[in-house]
């Protein structure tokens, strides 16, 4: 049986919303991402009585209780102090983490405060976990069922951590990594409830679940295989393909670079854009630095007078996003072959959303071109008012 994970954040900010839990998030998708899946997740403030209770309440129901903030220098950072009241044992100086910090200021030529000494009060009995960027080191306590592990809340600190110091401490306490997998998939032009609809009615392998994270502009899709074999999640992911065909835009991250980047090479690119505000150039320039970028004012609003001004052009591949007209914004690529041109309507009023979208629909033309593929196809999320290919000169 899987380890049973759990996260608890700590910190009246966190609890009243005034900064947003991003640590949560990452640390449940990079659990998740090495085979461990957090089963639940707790929110509490700077109260200690209200730590100790949640500490020992979970102590009895996880395995492992992976603790976030709170190791700070100044009087509401309690976490240590309530671990120990929870464990039934006092704070004793660590005296090498005392060295280390008392080095690290060294190192910047100032004197450490005597307020950080608290940062190496550490629960007796207690591990220390190493924290290479700053001073607040992590710690772990072992209490009934369940090991605590602490964590800054610096979100540098913890991703480095957590990298370096708690991954391979699981294999460690539970023996082997988690039974569960998950693949990453990117996609662009489809709408999340449409997504759903078509996937989630469909019958999956035993052990496949599917999870869905929209951000625009692209949808990201899950296959989570807890305790499934390699044959399913296999088998999984050519049905994935199959239903979202060339929507696909990358796997496992979304980097382009990987997938376009050598195709881009020497190819000669220019962009032209006005409606996207210099986003699909910021966008390019992170696959290719191999290209001409211009972000210009006055260009076309309609599909056929783009098509035709960018055929003058006479560059060997071009790409173009025009200014929005009635119909809706024209984009157009050209090539060697022809020039396509397709307006599309945007329905979202957020200024950046709107020049993502652009963008993105763009460099998704480009892409299908690049990897030979159709060039124009239905977006569920950009309805296209107008296509149309231009031939020849002009």
């Amino acid at each position: 049986m899987d380890a049973v994970i759990e996260l608890i954040s700590t910190g009246d900010e966190v609890l009243t919303g005034l900064i947003t839990d991003t640590n949560a998030g990452w640390l449940s998708q990079r659990l998740l991402e090495q085979g461990w899946q957090v089963r639940r997740r707790f929110t509490v403030g700077d109260d200690k009585a209200d730590l100790v209770e949640l500490f020992e309440q979970r102590s009895h129901q996880a395995d492992l209780v992976i603790v976030n903030g709170g190791l700070g220098p100044t009087s509401d950072d309690i976490s240590a102090e309530a671990m120990a009241a929870a464990a039934g044992v006092p704070l004793t100086l660590n005296e090498h983490w005392l060295a280390v910090m008392e080095q690290k200021y060294a190192n910047r030529n100032r004197a450490m405060p005597s307020s950080n000494i608290k940062q190496a009060m550490l629960p007796q009995g207690a591990e220390l976990v190493d924290n290479p960027l700053g001073t607040a080191c992590g710690f772990a306590v072992r209490l009934n069922r369940a090991i605590f592990v602490f964590t800054p809340g610096v979100p540098s600190e913890l991703k480095t951590m957590t990298e370096q110091e708690i991954f391979p401490r699981l294999e460690q306490w539970f023996g082997r990594r988690g039974n569960s997998e998950v693949r990453r998939f990117f996609l662009f032009g489809l709408s999340e409830s449409g997504l759903s609809d078509r996937l989630d009615g469909l019958g999956w392998p035993a052990g496949i679940t599917l999870g869905y994270r929209a951000s625009l502009p692209t949808i990201e899709v899950k296959l989570i295989a807890e305790q499934a074999s390699t044959e399913a999640l296999a088998q999984a992911e050519q049905q994935l393909l199959v239903e979202v065909g060339s929507h696909l835009l990358a796997r496992d991250r979304l980097d382009l670079s990987e997938s376009l980047g050598g195709l881009l090479d020497k190819q000669g690119l220019t962009v032209f854009e006005e409606a996207s505000g210099g986003r699909l150039t910021d966008t390019i320039s992170t696959i290719t630095a191999e290209f001409e970028g211009h972000y210009l004012s006055g260009l076309p609003d309609s599909a056929e007078d783009l098509g035709l001004w960018l055929q003058r052009s006479t560059r060997p591949l071009a790409l173009a996003v025009g200014a929005e007209g009635p119909d809706g914004v024209p984009l157009a690529l050209l090539t060697e072959q022809a020039c396509q041109v397709q307006t599309l309507k945007l329905h979202f009023r957020d200024p950046l959303s709107r020049r993502r979208l652009l963008a993105t629909a763009a460099l998704d033309m480009l892409r299908r071109h690049l990897q030979g593929l159709e060039v124009m196809i239905d977006y569920d999320i950009l309805p296209c008012s107008e296509r149309l290919t231009l031939t020849g000169a002009s």
